[in-house]
């Protein structure tokens, strides 16, 4: 507890000093270099919102617990909300680092003279970054000296931090979506963002394709990744499945990290679409997710906001009754041929994991039952380093930039 209280204050005087040398200097001058001009929240995000936010807010808080370091998870659970001004930051650091590789110097290395500090701003904007990591490992170390009844307040504030990085490279990769044909906002909270192959029934050829997959709330989302005219790569919009109309076909013949999914009442071959996980574990989190999706769905628990589009299941072909009939089907033959030909793509900066974990779930291969009644067994996800992993990528990338 201590360390993590002396961290803090010397993360609090680091966002000052940053701010104090490099973004109000630049603020109060007409001689910017042109490139750099109207740049400020581009280089420095949102870091004067986190720097408000740590001394006036969360160091005062976090000295309240100085004798009861047990109970410090509850800070962390209760400022959760505020914790997402890093997702914006985490997001946005790539633009900066690429802002300041391109047009910083001599500019910067100016100012710092100017203020006297020893480290270049590079070293000053990771630390935003470093700092959510650092969090996570002395939560862990608290976790690890703790007993069982004080483990729960602690474990909840650890998983504030975890979900840190993994709603960052969520943003990310939702950011590189281009193309989709209704806007961001009309497709709901990403929920699970991945890479699949896909094979696709409709096609004369039937060969995978390599697929960024989006699972929104209202919509699961496949798309293509390209390069752009500047060799940046991004995700182009291919097709679209509406959650409220999905099947999810669990198990496909002769690969357990094969699944389906399909629209319609049952699962015709023109309508299916198979998805090849990385790991089992991938595709049963995907699988869980989905029928948990559409069951809160069907029963009214979906969180989607209300001047959002309703979801209702297409009451074409269907009568004037609503039926959810056999829409999780759980077995079929994979009647498509496994072709390795599968289209090279450099995967480059969209390398970063995407988010994984593992979950349980119901593999009798016999038992079909509607998805809407489903049970969905509501053990927690285990957290994958993907969003970390992202988290690291950016701090090898600047630390290497500041000292090259």
């Amino acid at each position: 507890m201590a360390e993590l209280l002396e961290t803090e204050r010397s993360y609090v005087k680091d966002l000052e000093l940053s701010l104090n040398s490099f973004l109000v200097p630049m603020r109060g001058t007409n001689d910017l270099p042109a490139a750099l001009r109207g740049k400020e929240s581009v280089i420095f995000g949102n870091l004067e919102d986190i720097c408000h936010f740590h001394k006036n807010i969360f160091l005062k808080e976090l000295e309240k617990y100085e004798t009861m370091p047990e109970d410090v998870g509850h800070c962390f659970v209760t400022w959760a909300s505020k914790f997402d001004i890093y997702v914006y930051y985490c997001t946005n650091k790539p633009k900066s680092t690429e802002l300041l590789v391109a047009h910083g110097s001599p500019y910067f290395e100016n100012l710092q003279s100017a203020a006297a500090v020893d480290q270049p701003i590079a070293a000053y904007l990771i630390k935003p970054v470093q700092r959510i990591t650092k969090y996570q490992l002395l939560l862990k170390d608290l976790l690890s000296c703790s007993t069982d009844k004080e483990l729960g307040e602690i474990k909840e504030g650890l998983d504030v931090c975890l979900s840190v990085p993994r709603k960052a490279n969520d943003a990310l990769h939702l950011s590189m979506l281009d193309g989709c044909d209704i806007s961001i906002e009309r497709l709901g909270d990403v929920i699970l963002q991945d890479t699949f192959n896909v094979w696709d029934h409709k096609k004369l050829i039937r060969q995978s394709r390599e697929r960024r997959m989006f699972l929104f709330e209202l919509y699961l989302v496949f798309s293509k990744e390209v390069k752009d005219s500047n060799g940046k790569g991004k995700y182009q919009y291919k097709m679209k499945m509406m959650s409220s109309d999905i099947g999810i076909t669990e198990h496909v013949e002769g690969d357990e990290c094969k699944f389906a999914v399909w629209t319609g009442r049952t699962p015709a071959s023109e309508s299916k679409v198979i998805l090849k996980a990385s790991t089992i574990e991938v595709k049963l989190l995907w699988v869980r997710k989905m029928r948990q999706l559409i069951q809160d769905t069907y029963f009214g628990n979906s969180n989607v906001p209300a001047s959002l589009p309703t979801l209702m299941v297409p009451s074409s072909n269907r009568g004037s009754k609503s039926t959810v009939s056999q829409r999780s089907s759980r077995d079929f033959d994979d009647a498509g041929s496994l072709d390795e030909s599968i289209e090279n793509m450099e995967r480059g900066s969209l390398a970063s994991f995407g988010s994984g974990g593992t979950t349980d779930s119901d593999s009798r291969p016999d038992h079909r039952v509607s998805t809407a009644c489903d049970k969905i067994q509501d053990n927690q996800d285990q957290q994958d380093g993907g969003g970390v992993g992202h988290l690291r990528k950016l701090l090898a990338e600047t630390l290497s930039w500041s000292t090259s």
